[in-house]
């Protein structure tokens, strides 16, 4: 995969391809592509084979229906106080207004897309001549917005546009409006992909959403059956019968990693851990088996037969909560571990310009470093250039200093003593929580000196880190698979 940091209002994301003058750019509707799993999901329905053209993904600050803001929480709280009802009525209403602000956002958003694709595209494949757009419901209206301003500023756009499928669109329009757009660029096809069935359209109240009926001018296809949610999973089906950009139904390629010969064995079918491991040097497993083997909650052997293996699952055993993971003997899946860290140092906005995996752990080892190291590291805005020009030992000797910040003993070394960069010690489960009670009988005075002068987010942050279960042994090894990553160079493993 191909991607691009935009600080904009579209973070775009190319899927593997063949070179091709023609590109498919997908946009996603409402409480969609919040997140790197969905994000993929997505993804993953989108058929390479379409048109052999370049697929996309464009991801919009959509908002999620279970995103509420620290103002609502407190007011939802306050109004439990009176009545449960009310507090139903508040979090309901505050779901309402959401949506609104997220649909005003789309329209927005329409406005912007075409000059920030264009600007895309002349900087990652300048070749291309003509784009196809597929928008799902307020995705629909971000295309609707779009054409929209085509149509009062002709000539804005120098792409040709070819297909455009609105598929349950969450947007009004009118015959005489649906004429202007549909004929407002040379050659374009205006489809509208619809279904009675799809009542999540019926919550859009004042507006009688074109993804519920037909209109004159544009190519009306009938979705008999499907709800509102079906069409990203049956996305094949749908750009089968409509006819999208001459696709005939050509059938899925054989999903990336290893083939269902294992279905039940989570572990290897980890594909972004496991196999990532598997195609690298023997030296990078050695390194993250080291950095594991540092919590007490890890169980790797020196007589392990399959050393890959066992790393695999005992870094899946650490994600989540410890305890509930060694009762199920079945951890995190590797992605969900990446994003329960990204909630760990707070770096949910960030979140929007991430789209792969190696994007992901760029942040977060960045940030892993920015706040082990406040008076600055050469490894805090990380980058996969940078990586590149690093052997392994130099990297190394990075993580090691990193793990030993990351430990409760180290809140009590002297700055000297940390100056050098070592390899983490293993920290017992009762010596943490001696350190704990010892760091409460002090009322947190020992550390005083340590923070003086740092920010507060930060020093909790870090103190938290130190406390929790396994993260001063997940997170250098976490840094360790984002440089075997770099450095494998495999767009399937990102």
């Amino acid at each position: 995969m191909e991607f691009h940091f935009l600080e904009k209002h579209f973070k775009f994301l190319t899927l593997p391809h063949a070179g091709s003058t023609v590109a498919n750019v997908f946009i996603h509707g409402y409480s969609a592509g919040h997140d790197l799993r969905d994000r993929r999901l997505l993804s993953r329905q989108i058929p390479s084979t379409l048109h052999t053209g370049i697929n996309i993904l464009g991801f919009w600050r959509s908002g999620h229906y279970l995103k509420i803001s620290a103002n609502t929480t407190r007011l939802i709280a306050a109004a439990s106080r009176v009545h449960p009802y009310a507090a139903a009525g508040v979090f309901a209403g505050e779901r309402v207004t959401q949506f609104v602000v997220s649909r005003r956002r789309a329209t927005q958003m329409g406005e912007v897309l075409l000059g920030e694709l264009e600007e895309y595209l002349l900087t990652k494949h300048p070749y291309v001549e003509e784009i196809n757009l597929v928008g799902h419901s307020l995705g629909g209206r971000v295309l609707v917005s779009a054409l929209r301003k085509l149509v009062a500023q002709p000539g804005s756009c120098s792409l040709t546009i070819g297909d455009v499928l609105l598929m349950a669109a969450a947007v009004e329009v009118d015959a005489d409006e649906a004429e202007a757009l549909a004929t407002c660029a040379k050659g374009l096809r205006l489809i509208n992909a619809y279904s009675k069935d799809g009542h999540i359209l019926l919550m859009n109240v004042d507006e009688t959403c074109l993804g519920r009926h037909a209109v004159a001018h544009l190519k009306n296809v009938p979705m008999d059956g499907f709800g509102h949610l079906d069409y990203w999973p049956r996305l094949h089906d749908v750009l089968a019968k409509t006819g999208f950009a001459g696709f005939k139904g050509q059938r899925y390629p054989a999903p990336v990693g290893k083939q269902a010969s294992e279905p039940d064995d989570h572990v290897r079918s980890d594909y972004l851990l496991h196999d990532l491991l598997e195609l690298s040097q023997p030296a990078l497993l050695d390194e993250a088996i080291k950095h594991l083997k540092t919590s007490s909650w890890t169980d790797i052997g020196d007589d392990e037969n399959d050393r890959l293996y066992a790393f695999a699952r005992e870094f899946q055993l650490l994600g989540g909560h410890c305890l509930a993971n060694m009762t199920r003997r079945r951890g995190l899946p590797y992605a969900e571990i990446l994003e329960m860290l990204v909630l760990h140092f707070e770096l949910t906005e960030e979140l929007h310009d991430c789209a792969t995996i190696l994007e992901l752990e760029a942040a977060l080892v960045g940030k892993f470093f920015s706040n082990a190291f406040p008076g600055g590291h050469a490894l805090s805005d990380v980058s996969a250039a940078t990586l590149k020009t690093l052997s392994n030992t130099q990297y190394f000797e990075h993580v090691d200093a990193l793990a030993e910040q990351l430990t409760l003993t180290s809140y009590f070394k002297s700055p000297a003593s940390q100056s050098k960069p070592k390899a983490s010690q293993s920290v017992s489960t009762q010596t943490a929580m001696a350190t704990v009670a010892g760091a409460a009988t002090l009322n947190m005075m020992a550390l005083a000196p340590k923070f003086l002068g740092e920010a507060v987010g930060r020093v909790i942050t870090n103190f938290k880190t130190a406390l929790k279960p396994g993260y001063s042994a997940l997170i250098p090894a976490v840094a360790i698979i984002f440089y075997a990553r770099v450095k494998l160079g495999n767009d399937g493993l990102h």
